[in-house]
């Protein structure tokens, strides 16, 4: 996952706007809100190693501050700032450490739908990826989560929703780096999508695919079925998380543990999931396959069960289990488990 890159003296900044921004809210024609969630708890990881144990944990906890101003009849700016509330280590609360940003963006709305440009969660990622568990990411995936200066539109037109998207980052000779293209066609029980995303730095120019349909069998049930596709020149988060096969917990940390990437050659991820919801209790369960054309395969199964104790206020449980292809050198590395227990609160 990219992290936006921002010193001491501009985190000051945007800390005193987020502060006056609340304080100022009732006294002016912005709109503003103050959110956070917090989400704490406790995983073990056994993949064989000696550093196998217990350990507490930070799963994606953040803070931050939307704000819309109207602007002209019909026409409305938008903005957000969002810190995560993790340590250094990426992982742990750590007192005194600096908190890391999320997203920061400014942008309009209005009949043309809505135009943001910062630091934020890209368009591929909206539509054919999701974080479907309380730890707020999905061990096997594509592509990353949010990315630096990128341009994004979207809107909504009766069953139908688009989005395109494309960046320009750093001084490295390609002024877009990368665009994305994304649909989604809803009814009342089906919903289906697509999107891609094109590499446009260097000299390697290849594509990242997805695509992905959710049914609601009943109101308590719903099913989804999704894949994902990497040419084997996309490599524009090389190094970072494209085709990256990982625990959460060390994929946070940076510890690759017994799971290895699959980069410089195709790659794909398909998968199921589950969600069966009734009153307060909640139970789901994805199985998936990230396939590599020479390290092998890596299968996953995932279930947690969530107890609900109000809509701001949930507890959860979870275990996944990731099975790796041993018949191919280099192989994927070893198999590997995680449990998890954990508290999310948000306001």
């Amino acid at each position: 996952m990219k992290r936006v890159q921002v010193n001491k003296t501009s985190k000051l900044f945007f800390l005193n706007v987020l502060l006056l921004s609340c304080a100022s809210a009732n006294a002016s024609d912005v709109e503003s809100s103050f959110y956070g969630s917090l989400r704490l708890g406790a995983d073990y990881v056994d993949s064989g190693t000696s550093d196998d144990a217990a350990n507490g944990r930070d799963y994606l906890s953040r803070i931050g501050v939307k704000a819309e101003v109207q602007l002209a009849d019909g026409l409305t700016g938008v903005g957000k700032v969002e810190y995560g509330l993790r340590g250094d280590d990426g992982v742990n609360f750590n007192q005194n450490q600096k908190a890391g940003m999320r997203q920061i963006y400014v942008g309009l709305k209005g009949k043309f739908g809505t135009v943001t440009y910062g630091s934020q969660t890209i368009i591929w990622h909206q539509y054919v990826r999701s974080a479907y568990f309380s730890d707020g990411l999905d061990s096997l995936r594509q592509g990353a989560i949010r990315d630096d200066d990128m341009l994004q539109w979207q809107k909504t037109y009766n069953n139908w929703k688009f989005g395109a998207a494309i960046q320009t980052e750093k001084q490295d000779g390609d002024s877009i780096d990368q665009y994305q293209v994304a649909a989604q066609y809803k009814n009342q029980k089906l919903k289906l999508q697509a999107a891609l995303a094109a590499d446009q730095q260097g000299e390697n120019t290849g594509n990242l695919y997805g695509f992905r349909a959710w049914y609601d069998i009943s109101k308590a049930f719903t099913v989804s079925a999704f894949y994902h596709l990497a040419e084997e020149d996309f490599d524009l988060y090389k190094g970072n998380s494209s085709g990256n096969v990982r625990l959460v917990s060390a994929e946070e940390s940076g510890k690759v543990g017994g799971v290895t990437a699959c980069v410089d050659e195709d790659r794909s991820t398909v998968g199921l999931y589950g969600k069966w919801r009734q009153d307060n209790n909640q139970v789901h369960a994805r199985y998936a396959v990230n396939s590599c054309d020479i390290k092998g395969d890596v299968s996953s199964i995932k279930v947690e069960y969530i107890r609900y104790f109000s809509k701001k206020f949930r507890m959860w449980a979870s275990f996944e289990q990731l099975d790796n292809d041993t018949t191919r050198l280099p192989s994927t590395g070893e198999d590997m488990s995680e449990a998890q227990v954990g508290v999310r609160f948000d306001f």
